[in-house]
């Protein structure tokens, strides 16, 4: 061998600045910055917030249908009370019983508020967001056993806590 082959060229000296970056001011800038956002920022639960409209289904006036309360009961939490109108007074509700039986007395109270009521076009179930579907569906079997409520929709319209 030659040599030429043998001469080893000198390491390069490496700049301790070149190729590594501190971020630890960065970071604390931003941890700074967010601090000073939150603190200055004010939250008001009560301003009034725009809502987005609908983007499917049809809006219902409330005097413009038959409306069916249903809630749980106060005192078990499991029982539904039924209310016909639209007040939860002691003689509105419907009386307690098998399906079967406050199915008829829906579909009673139904067929006379649509024949009393001829401009009522919608039929409208509110319930608590805590009522089984099971019973919301109940009171649309009672409401199926008006024969004029079969040319009507019905709605409905679940109402959740805050």
């Amino acid at each position: 061998m030659t040599e030429e082959a043998n001469i080893e060229l000198p390491k390069r000296k490496r700049n301790p600045d070149d190729g590594e970056l501190d971020i630890t001011p960065m970071i604390d800038v931003t941890f700074l910055l967010l601090a000073f956002f939150v603190v200055v920022s004010r939250m008001d639960p009560q301003a009034a917030v725009a809502l987005p409209l609908a983007s499917y289904g049809d809006s219902v006036q409330d005097k413009e249908a038959v409306t069916l309360i249903v809630i749980l009961d106060k005192d078990t939490g499991e029982k539904v009370e039924i209310y016909k109108g639209r007040t939860m007074r002691d003689d509105t509700r419907v009386p307690v019983g098998d399906e079967e039986f406050q199915e008829e007395n829906i579909g009673e109270y139904v067929e006379n508020e649509l024949s009393s009521h001829p401009t009522k076009n919608a039929i409208l179930i509110k319930a608590e967001g805590q009522v089984k579907t099971g019973m919301v569906e109940m009171v649309k079997r009672g409401i199926a056993q008006s024969e004029l409520a079969k040319s009507r929709k019905i709605f409905v319209g679940i109402e959740e806590e805050q």
